[in-house]
């Protein structure tokens, strides 16, 4: 295998040697260097990282007449290292998620500018200002190791929850099947696969080849190397371990990623609405689409959106979600328990609220102007109501791409309506004491 001496940027300069003697003969080959080719060394930017165990007394590095120092931490191109840990890039991991939640904050900043966002706005704000942080060298350290990269998939699922302006008891899966976003860990991982690749079509001869195939011939002689984490990082994301087609495990990642999200949302009671989704398709018909950019999340008034994507999501203010859960000293409310704040007699759920419910004169003439609109417009759904149930019928409602302003206008009308009577005195009323 060819001996790797160095490798070198536009401004930097990297050595690697295995030995103390060996640095000395390399720093003297460098200096030499630079006098033949009149280049500058910067001193003052010139370190040592010592990887491993510690001799005592340190050797004594120069270069030409100057004294080297010996850092535990140091950046180059980027990435930060450290020699002190037992996970060199630790405190990288850390770095890339302070400056994506940092990059985060500024997007939320512009909106005292510019007015509340829309989804789609802010994914694109995400993907150029916060998703490259949270992706950065993800080729570099494979993910073998959860406390770590869990920063970064924190970073993300707290910007997805305020995007989308719902709360942190809300269910993670939505926030990529309703958005078309990558979970991390599945993004970086395939990420690597991709550089995985890109790498295996080369030489040989190439560094990156042999450095490849000597860190598969560690790895096969369970050493610790860049593939064994590969290997391991696979396995952090629940999905079979690779195979030597490379290419088509990409895809199975991808596939095993889609079937989980869905598994995730069809195993939830919570998520009801989401259940045997299907999306609008241009000329065609609708088809099922796990994960994308929602037609409801289009929406341009904000609360109205906001109301919209509550309803779906189950992160709503209505006595079926507040009484789920533990709150100030009450336990939680079996579902049939949670009845409605006005009329004490059905469940109070989305299809309460918005369909069955009829003691307020002020929602039942918000529904009928809302019915007449929608009937006028999609005179086929109403031909099929008397054959769906309330649930199907509220999933009906919210399909069409067309009328999707106007349905979440009305949700936000009844919502405001039902928010208008606080929901602790049914907490107070439903405790068992």
């Amino acid at each position: 295998m060819r001996p790797f001496r160095s490798r070198s940027w536009p401004d930097d300069l990297l050595i690697v040697s295995l030995s103390a003697r060996g640095l000395h003969v390399k720093l003297a080959t460098l200096r030499t260097w630079c006098s033949n080719n009149f280049i500058l060394v910067n001193l003052v930017k010139t370190i040592i990282l010592i990887y491993g165990k510690i001799v005592s007394p340190l050797p004594i590095f120069r270069l030409g007449t100057t004294r080297i120092s010996v850092k535990t931490e140091e950046k180059y191109v980027e990435v930060i290292l450290r020699t002190d840990s037992q996970n060199m890039f630790a405190d990288h991991y850390k770095a890339k998620a302070r400056t994506a939640r940092q990059c985060g904050h500024r997007i939320w900043a512009i909106e005292d500018m510019t007015g509340r966002l829309r989804p789609k706005e802010l994914k694109q704000l995400y993907m150029a200002r916060v998703d490259c942080h949270l992706i950065h060298g993800c080729e570099i350290p494979p993910d073998s190791e959860d406390m770590h990269v869990k920063h970064l998939c924190k970073v993300q699922i707290n910007f997805l929850r305020q995007m989308l302006n719902i709360h942190r008891h809300s269910m993670i899966v939505p926030l990529f099947t309703e958005t078309g976003i990558k979970p991390l860990r599945v993004c970086r991982l395939l990420l690597v696969l991709s550089h995985l690749m890109h790498w295996l079509g080369r030489s040989n001869d190439m560094y990156a080849r042999a450095a490849l195939n000597s860190s598969i011939e560690l790895a096969a002689n369970s050493k610790k190397s860049w593939a064994k984490y590969l290997i391991k990082a696979a396995t952090r994301t629940a999905i079979p371990m690779p195979n030597p087609y490379i290419e088509d495990y990409s895809k199975l990642v991808h596939k095993l990623m889609l079937e989980w999200l869905q598994g995730e949302i069809d195993s939830s009671e919570k998520l009801y609405l989401l259940h045997d989704h299907r999306e609008p398709q241009k000329d065609k018909g609708p088809a099922q689409v796990i994960s994308c950019m929602r037609h409801y999340l289009m929406v341009k008034t904000q609360k109205h959106q906001e109301a919209i994507t509550s309803i779906k999501l189950s992160t709503h203010l209505l006595a079926l979600e507040i009484l789920r859960y533990v709150n100030h000293g009450n336990q939680p409310v079996p579902r049939s328990d949670r009845l409605c704040r006005f009329c004490r007699k059905e469940v109070e759920s989305p299809e309460h609220a918005l369909i069955t419910y009829t003691s307020s004169d002020e929602v039942v003439q918000l529904r009928v102007i809302f019915l007449e609109r929608l009937f006028t417009d999609l005179p086929d759904l109403q031909c099929q109501m008397a054959e769906l149930s309330i649930t199907e019928l509220l999933k009906a409602i919210i399909y069409p791409r067309s009328s999707i302003t106007l349905v979440a206008k009305f949700m936000y009308q009844v919502l405001e309506v039902f928010y208008a009577v606080p929901c602790t005195n049914l907490m107070l009323e439903a405790s068992p004491d």
